[in-house]
Order: C-alpha cells, then sequence, then structure tokens
C-alpha cells in the first residue's frame, strides 16, 4: 500500500504541514507515472513480490520507498528544508514461517523527526514508542531496531532512480517505466536483486488515479498490478535464482491520503484467473467508523471496474498479539464484492509479519496471504477461486479498533 498502503506517511505526518496547489490535470497511466514530483507532501514506491527460487523456495517480499516533505520547513512553512527519506521492508519465508522486517532512515528524515518527535510525543502521550523515539533523537540516534542510513538519499527522475543508500535502489529500466530495478540490503541476511516487469496496463485506481480524502485531486495513485519477476533473493544461504512467480509495484503522491487520526486496511489480490484487485478501507481511531471503502479490479487486458460496495469481515478468532508491541491485528478476513458475485477469503500465511515503523504505535502489520473462495456466475454456479495478496493493517492499537475485534456475545 502499503500504505501502502500504507499508508505509513500519514502516521508520520502528526505535525502540521504546508498546503500545496494539486497538480492541474491527472497524469495518464502510461507511460507509468514513475517519476518523484517536487510540490507534495508525501510520496512513496511500493512494490512486492511472491516467488520460487532455483532450490524449490517459496519467498514473499515487499517494501516501500517514502519521500517526505515539499521543501519548506514544517513549523513555519517558509524556512527551507530537504526532503527527508525512509524504507521498510520485509522478507517472509512460506516454507519455513518465518520473516524478517527492516526499517532505514536517511540523515534528511532523522532531522525531520527531530522536529516532530515532541509534537508526536505530546499528541500521544500513551504510546510509548513516540515517547521512545524522542529520547534516542535526544541522545544523537534512531531507536532500535531502526537504522540509520548515514547520507541524504537520492530521488532522480530522468532516468527514474532512488537510492536510499547504495544497497537500497528503485531504478526504471525501460522507456515507458513498467520494467523496474529493486535492490535491497540493509546489511542484515537478506539482499535483494530483482526486475519486475509489467504484464498488463497500468491499473488507474479508483478509475482516474485521483484518490484525495478531501478532494480527489489531492492524491494520485497508480499500479502495475501483474508483473514477472527475474533476479536473485539471499536469505542468508548464498543467491539463489528466481524461477518463477509474480510481482506488483504502487506510485502513490499527493497531500491527503488520510487524516491524522485515521487507521486503514489494504489489500492488493492477485487471483489465478486472471483477475487483479486492490481495495481498502478506512478507519476513525477514536471513533472505529469504517468510511471510504474502495476497490479497483483489473482483468489481464487492462479493463477496469471500479465499486464501494464492499462487505468486510476480520476473523477475530484470527487475532494475533505482537509480542514486541503487544498490539493485535486480526490476520483473516472473509471480503465481499456483491456487484462482482465474488467471495474472498484472505489469511496470513503467517501471522507474525509486523513490521517496526517511525511513527504513532511503532508498527504495522505487513503480509504475505493465501486467498481463496468463489465466484457465483449468471446461472448461479460457484467458481471456485485461488490467489496471493498483500494486506497492510495500520492504527490497531488504538481503543475502538481494540473494542471492535472483541468477538459479540450474541
Amino acid at each position: 500500500m502499503r500504505l501502502k498502503s500504507w499508508m505509513l506517511a500519514a502516521c508520520l505526518l502528526a505535525a502540521p504541514v504546508v498546503t500545496v496547489a494539486p497538480a492541474t490535470a491527472a497524469p495518464k497511466a502510461a507511460p507509468f507515472p514513475i517519476a518523484p514530483h517536487s510540490q507534495v507532501n508525501v510520496e512513496w514506491w511500493y512494490v512486492n513480490a511472491h516467488v520460487t527460487t532455483e532450490k524449490g523456495r517459496r519467498l514473499a517480499l515487499v517494501g516501500s520507498f517514502f519521500r517526505f516533505g515539499n521543501g519548506v520547513s514544517i513549523l513555519d512553512g517558509v524556512s527551507p528544508q530537504p526532503r527527508a527519506h525512509y524504507l521498510i521492508y520485509s522478507v517472509t519465508d512460506l516454507d519455513r514461517k518465518t520473516q524478517r522486517a527492516y526499517s532505514l532512515a536517511d540523515t534528511n528524515m532523522t532531522m525531520y523527526l527531530k522536529q516532530v518527535a515532541p509534537l508526536l510525543a505530546l499528541a500521544h502521550p500513551k504510546d510509548k514508542s513516540a515517547v521512545a523515539m524522542m529520547k534516542a533523537l535526544g541522545a544523537g540516534r534512531l531507536p532500535a531496531p531502526h537504522i540509520q542510513i548515514p547520507s541524504p538519499a537520492v530521488a532522480q527522475t530522468k532516468p527514474f532512480r532512488l537510492e536510499y543508500g547504495k544497497d537500497n535502489t528503485l531504478s526504471s529500466v525501460s522507456d515507458d517505466n513498467t520494467s523496474v530495478h529493486v535492490t535491497l540490503n540493509a546489511g542484515g541476511s537478506d539482499k535483494i536483486d530483482l526486475t519486475l516487469s509489467a504484464q498488463r496496463p497500468a491499473m488507474a485506481v479508483g478509475g482516474k488515479g485521483e484518490t484525495g480524502l478531501r478532494t480527489p485531486t489531492d492524491m494520485y495513485y497508480f499500479s502495475l498490478t501483474r508483473c514477472g519477476v527475474a533476479g536473485t533473493m539471499d536469505t542468508g544461504a548464498g543467491a539463489e535464482k528466481i524461477t518463477a512467480g509474480q510481482g506488483w509495484m504502487d506510485h502513490q503522491w499527493g497531500n491527503s491520503w488520510v487524516a491524522q487520526n485515521d487507521g486503514w486496511d489494504w489489500w492488493g489480490v492477485q487471483l489465478t484467473d486472471g483477475t487483479d484487485i486492490l481495495f481498502w478501507r478506512q478507519r476513525d481511531l477514536a471513533t472505529g467508523k469504517i468510511f471510504f471503502p474502495l476497490a479497483t479490479f483489473i482483468d489481464h487486458n487492462g479493463r477496469q471496474i471500479v465499486t464501494k460496495k464492499i462487505a468486510f469481515k476480520p476473523d477475530p478468532a484470527s487475532s494475533w498479539v505482537s509480542p514486541a508491541t503487544g498490539v493485535k491485528y486480526p490476520t483473516a478476513w472473509t471480503v465481499d464484492f456483491p456487484e462482482q458475485k465474488l467471495h474472498l477469503k484472505i489469511q496470513g500465511d503467517i501471522q507474525a509479519q509486523e513490521i517496526p515503523i517511525l511513527g504513532p504505535g511503532g508498527s504495522i502489520w505487513e503480509g504475505s496471504c493465501a486467498v481463496s473462495g468463489a465466484r457465483r456466475l449468471e446461472n448461479g454456479t460457484r467458481v471456485p477461486v485461488f490467489g496471493s495478496a498483500y494486506m497492510e493493517l495500520v492504527g490497531y492499537n488504538s481503543p475502538a479498533t481494540k473494542t471492535s475485534l472483541i468477538p459479540s456475545k450474541k
């Protein structure tokens, strides 16, 4: 999404930001709009992949490259301030049922956090992660387990390239920006070197790629929902060539994806019948109210269908409590799309797929999932469907969310 799908940006933008004018016209979906933007408050590039290696191992990857700020101070709205960059990613071993997650910030991000940490701690006095972050930054370091990138990140337009430290990059390798090369190496066991190449036209999320909360043009969102995957993944025992797999890439930018007190649930689903679905719902963390549900379907020819008629049901029995943060996440859901006569069950491949973040709550759940369900045809026949997905859950440490996960006694 995350966050898209996150997405995480909203958690970090707890301080007031300078409002900038939206773009005058929606960009086109082709060539894929991948270049960074100067006059937006937040922007991110997201990738995920499910792959099989030459050794027959099944692995999954998710990563998000974030960019914050529009070039001026968040405190006075006048003074120049360089843009901040942040990266999170995780690698899940689907056979061994393990996951490792990473969180890296460049020096500009650290400077940004020093400005907003006191405001975050004041706004969230019971949030231990916000208080810990303020103390660590005051001591000249990032709180564990977050990693400092030793220099400012690079965001280049032509040709497109992000460099968040020399070993963490995302770059275009085709003229139409529908093939990208991603490398990830935070110095741990996992080393990623993959190329994702689109196998269908780009999705304009919501139909036009306009998904702003206040007004549609406050936020733009485009996705390459079905990509071939090539390259290698090294999880500690040497690089293994990818022999099969499919990937996904998002690019999102603008000024108002969510309000400051919102959480969200996001899914990117790839069905074996060729259907891809990007959908979400948002939640008011104070009241638990659900709003702004939206789903975009795309088939192998690039034909899109958009609907807001979605029924979400988390399974309380699937809830997993993180031993690191104490946050409870619902890791299995049933989702119905009545207009498409489609019923899905989405289950986390493993429950422990939490990712640490530099923001309120200190974590999100972003994980690989298995998908099953059925599509009802016009003649009443139910056809089984299967697939894979990534799911992103944000804001599950709020009182309203905790209450909503308590099973009814009726």
